[in-house]
Parts: structure tokens; sequence; C-alpha cells
């Protein structure tokens, strides 16, 4: 998308589609993984899944059908389940067959009910939700409730266009690590599930928007609702799954290898930026081309980098805290680095005392 805007391209509808249907996929995966089998053993409080599976065999077992069919997604549409080869410049290289949309379809339509059942029951709180609120929280804003498009939106009020992000966001290194830390001004901000929520929750419909009412995360600020906003995001994603494929269905849509669907397109010197919303937050490219082609420089934010600086603010704001409260802090200090969904391995060894 960033070298498209670069160079002027046009994505055909069916392509565009297409991508949307792979976000979908991503959301479904990623999520699926982190809600059930990563962050509501906390919620029931246990070590881990597997001990949470002995006594809640139905939380994992949805927890494997998400991302199930999310992987299968992938490798239908994208050519493989990690990394996709499809999407390119212009286009997709290769078009899914209807046989294989047509079963994701159903797998989908069948998933809404459950998910909604599963998610629409109590689910106990976490001891220390009230405690940390995300002050600032970013996402992307359109017209509908989506993955991409729109303008950067901060705290529900002030639009950022996309083109501008390296104007208003500043990245830096701090050292001794080579890790990026991104700011807004001088503020960290939160990005991901709740914040598309804070911004856009009210566009949702369906049993996607039912069920954000039922659980009120419109209401609260705490970033533990990350979580919960995962969950209502999985039901958006396999219902919008649902209407898409509908969609290509009613096309005449090229199938395998033969089936590209592409637009022609010749460098140009120039810079491109785009920004989508992955299912950890909103990630953005930029890059700058010459006349033959050839990058002449390149930035990628990445989501937890954005979430850094605040993740760091809150795990303060909880240590003060607790550490008056209770000797052994760690565990809900890991609670809290969970619900911001950082890469796996941080998630379980993010936090040393």
């Amino acid at each position: 998308m960033a070298i498209e805007d670069a160079f002027g391209v046009k994505v055909p509808r069916e392509a565009v589609l297409l991508r949307e249907l792979l976000l979908h996929a991503e959301t479904l995966e990623s999520h699926g993984l982190h809600l059930f089998l990563l962050a509501l053993p906390d919620y029931y409080g246990y070590s881990s899944f597997v001990d949470m599976a002995k006594d809640l065999p139905d939380a994992g077992s949805l927890g494997f059908k998400v991302k199930g069919i999310g992987n299968r997604m992938q490798e239908c549409i994208g050519g493989r389940a990690i990394h996709q080869i499809t999407p390119v410049v212009g286009g997709m290289s290769a078009g899914p067959s209807r046989v294989s949309l047509q079963r994701i379809r159903q797998e989908a339509e069948a998933l809404i009910g459950e998910v909604s059942g599963f998610l629409s029951k109590e689910i106990p709180p976490l001891q220390y939700t009230p405690l940390v609120e995300v002050s600032n929280w970013v996402s992307l804003a359109d017209r509908g409730y989506g993955y991409t498009g729109g303008d950067i939106l901060i705290n529900g009020k002030e639009k950022v266009q996309v083109r501008d992000f390296y104007q208003k966001f500043h990245e830096s290194a701090l050292p001794p690590s080579y890790t990026k830390h991104t700011l807004y001004g001088k503020e960290p901000f939160m990005v991901g599930a709740l914040p598309r929520i804070l911004n856009s929750g009210s566009k949702l419909k369906g049993s996607a928007g039912v069920l954000l009412k039922k659980l009120g995360i419109m209401k609260s600020r705490s970033t533990y609702m990350n979580n919960l906003a995962q969950g209502v995001e999985i039901l958006f994603s396999i219902e919008r799954v649902v209407e898409i494929i509908g969609e290509l269905l009613d096309i005449d849509l090229p199938e395998g290898q033969d089936g590209g669907i592409t637009t022609e397109f010749s460098p140009v010197a120039g810079t491109g930026t785009a920004a989508i919303e992955a299912p950890r937050g909103m990630l953005v490219h930029t890059y700058t081309f010459d006349e033959k082609g050839y990058v002449t420089e390149g930035d990628i934010t990445t989501p937890t980098a954005m979430n850094l600086s605040d993740m760091e603010r809150t795990l303060m704001v909880m240590a003060e805290t607790l550490i008056k409260e209770t000797p052994d802090i760690k565990p809900a200090l890991e609670t809290l680095v969970r619900a911001y969904d950082p890469c796996i391995s941080c998630s379980v060894h993010i936090v040393r005392l």
C-alpha cells in the first residue's frame, strides 16, 4: 500500500476485498491465540492455558477454532499460513477457489453464535482493572469500523492524515536499548483493539455491536479492557468475513496462479506512506524511491513500538500502588503487559524484578 501510494497505483476492487479478508484472517488467528489461550487464564485464576483447559475445555477449544479459521483463510487467500505471498504491488498475484471460499463462509457462519454465546457469559473481572487507565488512544478511523482507510484519530477528537504520521509522531531509541519508542508530541499513547473500540465502537453493527454494549467496554478506559475488545473484534471479523465472501462469490473471480488480479504500473520517484490496523494496533510503512524505483529511504513503525512508552507508564503506576499492598507484584505486572498483546515472548518474559 505504501508503494502503491508512491507510484499512484489504484488497486482493483476484488483485490482490495481479498486483502481485507487477509487482515481479518490475521486478526482471527492473532486474537484467538491471545484472548483464549494467553489472557483468559488471568481472568479465571489459572497459571496457564494448560491448567485452565482441564476445568474449562470449551475456552481452549473455541480459541483453537478461531485461530484455525484464521490460519486456513491465510493459506487459502494468501498462499501460506505465515507471511503470505499473494499480495503484490498492484493487487493480488493469485485468487482463491470458489469452493474454498464457500467452505470458509460456512465455517465462519457457524462460529458467530458460538463466539457470541461464550463471550456473552459472565467473565470474572481482573482484580486491578480500575487501577490503570488509557490516557491517549490512537487508531485509524473511517466511515465504518475496519482495519484500513481513513485518518489517524487521537482520543476520538484530533485527526492526522496518514501521510503526516512522521510529522506528528516521534520515534527515539532510548540507551542502552535499541528498541524504539514512539510518542505523540511528548505523550505516550496506546494502539490496539481497545483504542479502535474507543474511537469507532459506535459504528459496530450486528452481533459485535450487541456484544460491545453488553461488555460495557466504551464506558471503561482500563488497559485490561483491551482483552475484551479483542473478543468484540473477533466477532466483528467473523461477521465481516461472511459479508465479503458473499460479495466475492457474486463476482466472476479469477482462480489459482493464473488468476491474478492486478493493475499495471511504472515506478516513479516519490514517497509513499500507508497504515493499517494490524491485530496489535496501527502499523505504518513509508518508503522513498528514486526515478528507477529503487528504495532510497524507508521506515516501519510497529504497534509494539507505539505501545512501549504507554506500557512503561502503566507498569509504573501499578507498581507504585501495589508495592504498598503486597510483596509479590510480579503476577499483576505480567497480566498488565499481556493486556497490551505484545509479541508472544514479551508477554511472558518482559517483566524483570
